[in-house]
This record gives structure tokens, sequence and C-alpha cells, in this order.
């Protein structure tokens, strides 16, 4: 690793730690710059915001839950229509318990939830590559329908995983997850 890759991952590290500590709403790059012993110039060679070292922390941590979400669904091995709507269920459950995200967000689901919606465009390259092989033998098993794309599956799933953010609280699980089922796979998958 070069110094210039070590300064950029030593600021990183930094900040989530203090973002862990103070919120969002108080993280400031004076406090940040401080700490390390470094100048704001040499914080803004590496990032050109504190918004801009906000969001790659919180896409890390979203592609980071995405990643664990995926790979215990896949290890589940359950059916394409099942992934679906338990893959909803499953990264509602994690982000409303992952106290590090609560840590930054505090309790402002609002806040969360706009930047998710801001950044999922990253996320979903991010994610593609990982999802579109599944994507493609769902296709293959013509569980799929033929006009569905991954890109729409996946923008399917996070606005459903949007909603499931605000109204969690409302139904008990097992509802909650067989109205997936009826809403949301029948728009993606072929009529059994």
């Amino acid at each position: 690793m070069s110094k210039a890759q070590k300064t950029r991952q030593k600021i990183i590290d930094a900040a989530q730690s203090m973002l862990y500590e103070t919120g969002l709403a108080k993280f400031r790059i004076d406090e940040l710059v401080t700490e390390l012993g470094i100048t704001r110039q040499t914080f803004y060679r590496y990032f050109k915001s504190k918004d801009e070292l906000i969001k790659f922390i919180v896409i890390e941590r979203g592609k980071k839950l995405s990643h664990e979400v995926f790979t215990e669904l896949v290890r589940q091995e359950l059916p394409f229509r099942d992934f679906l709507a338990e893959g909803v269920i499953y990264s509602v459950e994690i982000i409303t318990h992952d106290t590090n995200l609560k840590k930054i967000m505090g309790d402002d689901l609002q806040l969360a939830i706009s930047l998710m919606i801001s950044n999922f465009t990253s996320m979903e390259e991010e994610l593609y590559p990982i999802v579109e092989p599944f994507v493609l033998e769902a296709k293959t098993q013509k569980i799929v329908k033929p006009d569905v794309t991954t890109r729409d599956i996946m923008r399917w799933v996070f606005r459903t995983f949007l909603s499931e953010m605000l109204l969690a609280s409302l139904d008990p699980v097992e509802q909650r997850r067989a109205y997936l089922k009826k809403m949301m796979v029948p728009a993606i998958c072929i009529e059994k």
C-alpha cells in the first residue's frame, strides 16, 4: 500500500470512528483533521468534500451489508421467488439492527433513506456483477419474466426495501413476507 493509500485509509478509518461516536449531525472536518494531525488541504487532496467522504463510508457499509444479505440467502438455497421476498425482509432486519448505522444516523430514518436513495446508482453498479448471474440462472429456469432485466429486479427490490424500512413496524414479519410474495414476486416472476 502506497503512502497516499495509507493516508486515505487513515482518513476513512478516523472518520468512521468519529461518525460512530458523534453521529452524522455533529461530524466536523476540522475535528477530523485535528485528530489526524493533517491539514485541511491534505484532507481535500483525498476527498472533495465532507459529503463525498460520508457518501463513501455509507456506500461501503451498504455494500458490506448487501453482500452479507446476498451471501446468507444464497447459502440458504432458497427458491428464487422466496429469495426475492426474504432478501427484502432480511435486509430490513439487518439495517434496523445495525448498531454502527444507528450510531451514524441516530434515530433519523429519513436521513438514512435519503442517503440510500441518493447513493442507489453507486450501490447498483457495485452489486450488479454479483446479482446478474443469479438472475440469468432464474431466467434460464424460466422463473423470471423474459422482459424483466436484472436492473428492473434490483430497482423493484430497492423500492420494496425502502417501503419495508418505513412500514416494518406496522405488521408482523409473516404478514409482510406474504404481502411481498403477493405484490413483488408476480411483477418479476412467471406464474407457476
